[in-house]
């Protein structure tokens, strides 16, 4: 049966849509298929409630659009009322990404270029990302909230890469960041092209923040992360310094706990408790 949603996406297409059911993992947003009038196929996505990832999206392919980045080309997009926002991609025949020791440099070449092709660009309509010290502060006062002891353990970590390495962001470089790097997010397509997907959680900030998620996920094996961090070294940004990933890591860490514990999502939560861990033992 079709949504109320549905049919007035259609009207604004003046096309029908046909719903995508997934396999795998249940997605928060809900996707449709649609061909146009002169056979264009088109991909929908419909966001509720978070008209930011809607705005991230349109403002990300603003700056994406002549930059050669392989992602989906956005054709429309509208809103229905104060929380169904949807956007129309043309259609690519993709496939999900593959870890290799290439496909992972590759990758790595991918973020880089993207840095280097948005490198310097402003929006105020994006979120902006400050120094990694106050995000990190940011985070430990939202954990204050619900978790008393777990926002001084953040604290104290914090402290500790602050005395040993002075940490801070210092290059003034900021770029467009993905936001939400990772291998679900890349794809495949006709000659093995690598396209990037998905800008809702995109930003402006400095390149290396882009890592935060990568670091101890994706990238933890060290031929993996050696592999992606060669890729992005030969990308047209060239070299990023590393000796601020603690600080990035632990960002990322402190801000899984406040999405995670209200959700009662556990193996998110293990896996932030497991960063702590690596990095109070300083690997």
């Amino acid at each position: 049966m079709r949504s109320d949603t549905q049919a007035r996406i259609e009207a604004a297409l003046n096309c029908r849509l046909t719903p995508i059911t997934h396999d795998q993992a249940p997605h928060k947003n809900t996707h449709y298929k649609a061909a146009t009038a002169d056979g264009t196929a088109l991909f929908v996505k419909v966001i509720d409630d978070h008209p930011s990832y809607y705005t991230a999206e349109i403002r990300a392919q603003h700056h994406l659009t002549g930059t050669g980045i392989p992602t989906p080309h956005l054709v429309d997009h509208g809103q229905l009322g104060d929380k169904h926002r949807w956007l129309a991609y043309e259609w690519h025949e993709l496939q999900p990404f593959t870890p290799s020791a290439d496909s992972i440099e590759r990758a790595g070449r991918l973020l880089g270029d993207l840095h280097a092709a948005t490198s310097g660009i402003r929006d105020d309509q994006l979120r902006q990302y400050a120094d990694v010290r106050e995000l990190i502060t940011d985070k430990i006062a939202l954990i204050a909230r619900f978790d008393p002891p777990l926002s001084e353990r953040v604290r104290q970590i914090r402290d500790r890469l602050l005395a040993r390495d002075h940490t801070a962001i210092a290059e003034s470089r900021v770029c467009l960041l993905h936001g939400d790097m990772g291998w679900r997010n890349l794809h495949t397509g006709p000659r093995d092209q690598m396209w990037l997907l998905d800008f809702e959680h995109a930003a402006i900030g400095h390149p290396l923040l882009d890592f935060a998620k990568l670091w101890d996920r994706e990238l933890h094996a060290p031929a993996d992360r050696e592999a992606f961090l060669s890729g992005y070294r030969h990308s047209k940004a060239g070299p990023v310094r590393y000796e601020e990933i603690d600080a990035v890591r632990l960002w990322a860490a402190a801000g899984i706990f406040p999405y995670a514990r209200p959700r009662e999502d556990h193996d998110f939560e293990r896996h932030a408790y497991t960063i702590l861990n690596r990095l109070e033992n300083g690997r």
